[in-house]
């Protein structure tokens, strides 16, 4: 059926509008004498009324927000973002019911506190992905704050300088405000390690009866950006930005992985370790992605080299590549360890369930549904349900492996293969049997931990959710 065109006008000059939209996906096309022009769905953050106003008695000329992508070069996987508001008015009614932002989203608006510090915080992480955040936030969201009246001088920026520097944010800045009872709002531009790194932080220090969650808004810049392909953040080429305008704060669901004497993080490219934080004499951190071992562990903790992380999201098939293909012709590794699962009858009542095999081959416990925007791991998971998922193969080839994994990169089906087990579950144990240390890492939201010869690991949904992320 033929779309009826709207006469409006877009930079000034008079044009037609027709709006084409078919399920998340749509189009604006505008038409002129002698020429056509297209705005992409993917790339609208929203539409608001143009603060500039307009003559007196004239249409309320409105822009549409938009964020443009291209290639910053043949030779690098970077992309180069600009923010190019289009000014318009009388736009067609379907458009505006899709992308008008009909009240300002309030979590930006956060009052100062009495000494003038600001509430709103923009965070841009220098090392997430492959090195795009500063660009965007000098480019493109810098520039749509201020198209909303928010201005340089209505939030504190902060850019990271090492590892450490959103925890001490977290520590220093966050958790005293949240535990005073005063509304706060993140923006980050960042990987899930942001995230992660914020959720720990706060877990692991004391909250009061006053404590107020502090508010994330994620602009995804990392590599497999779980979080953000999970939550419906990465649907668009805002980043999440568009999200951010027009969603609404959600409870963030966390787990928590308790690790037996020690064991320790490695840092530094492996080269250095560090001790977890303690909880009753064990060691404890807390997610909210995937708790693994086996496969995933090792291709996570293989490529988290500098080298590595140049090629973005494909440094995880690369590393894959090598575990599942030997140099010296021999079969993958087949990890040792046994595994029990907590999980809960009809009645909502806990029951135990060992898995006989010893042998596996690839084992994740998620809270999420998509490692990667292609990757669909854990189809029946749906954003921020808070439900953990086992996904395992035993004692099989690389190439069935490989063969699952295909799977899920086409959108799944791996999780009812009879080589796959894949079930909700409470929680998990696992309690290694391997003599060397490579074979016991262990794989929790990107941060690798070691665990000792004879040592565990056991996860378990956590019960003190700390954040709520725009979703």
């Amino acid at each position: 059926m033929d779309i009826p065109a709207v006469t409006g006008t877009a930079l000034g000059s008079d044009v037609s509008f027709v709006y084409h939209r078919e399920k998340d996906d749509g189009t604006l096309i505008l038409s002129w004498d002698g020429g056509e022009d297209h705005v992409y769905d993917k790339d609208v953050i929203g539409v608001i009324n143009d603060p500039r106003g307009g003559r007196k008695n004239e249409v309320q000329p409105q822009l549409i927000l938009r964020v443009v992508t291209s290639q910053s070069c043949p030779e690098t996987t970077k992309t180069r973002f600009a923010f190019e508001p289009l000014p318009v008015t009388n736009l067609p009614q379907n458009y505006l019911e899709a992308h008008v932002i009909t009240k300002p989203p309030m979590h930006l608006y956060v009052n100062p506190n009495e000494d003038g510090s600001r509430n709103l915080h923009i965070v841009v992480s220098t090392r997430s992905g492959v090195g795009e955040a500063q660009q965007y936030y000098d480019d493109v969201l810098s520039e749509a704050l201020a198209a909303i009246d928010l201005n340089r001088d209505t939030y504190q920026l902060h850019i990271t300088e090492s590892e450490k520097s959103i925890t001490e944010l977290a520590k220093k800045v966050l958790l005293p405000r949240a535990n005073d009872g005063i509304a706060q709002t993140v923006l980050l531009l960042s990987g899930d390690g942001g995230i992660v790194d914020t959720v720990n932080a706060l877990l692991l220090s004391s909250r009061t009866e006053r404590y107020l969650k502090p508010t994330i808004g994620l602009i995804s810049m990392g590599t497999g950006n779980a979080i953000a392909n999970s939550t419906g953040l990465n649907r668009d080429a805002t980043r999440g930005l568009g999200r951010i305008f027009r969603g609404v704060p959600q409870n963030l669901p966390t787990f928590k992985a308790h690790f037996s004497p020690g064991s320790v993080f490695l840092t530094d490219e492996a080269r250095r370790t560090e001790p977890l934080p303690l909880e009753s004499g064990h060691g404890i951190v807390h997610g909210v992605v995937v708790c693994s071992w086996a496969l995933h562990a090792s291709l996570v903790a293989d490529s988290d080299t500098t080298e590595y992380r140049k090629y973005g999201a494909q440094r995880f098939q690369m590393a894959a590549k090598e575990l599942m293909a030997p140099d010296d012709g021999s079969e993958p590794h087949v990890y040792n360890g046994k595994i029990t699962l907590y999980k809960s009858d009809d009645q909502g009542n806990e029951y135990v369930e060992e898995i006989a095999e010893t042998r596996t081959s690839y084992i994740i416990a998620s809270l999420v549904s998509n490692f990667e925007e292609r990757l669909l791991i854990s189809p029946d998971s749906k954003p921020l349900d808070g439900q953990l998922r086992i996904l395992r193969f035993g004692d099989i080839s690389g190439a069935d492996v490989m063969r699952l994994m295909g799977k899920a990169l086409r959108g799944g089906g791996h999780e009812h293969d009879e080589m796959a087990y894949y079930a909700p579950i409470n929680g998990l144990k696992i309690q290694f049997d391997e003599p060397d240390a490579r074979w016991r890492r262990v794989c929790v939201d990107g941060k690798i931990i070691r665990v000792e010869e004879g040592g565990w690991v056991e996860v378990r949904r956590g019960h003190e959710d700390v954040v709520d992320l725009i979703a």
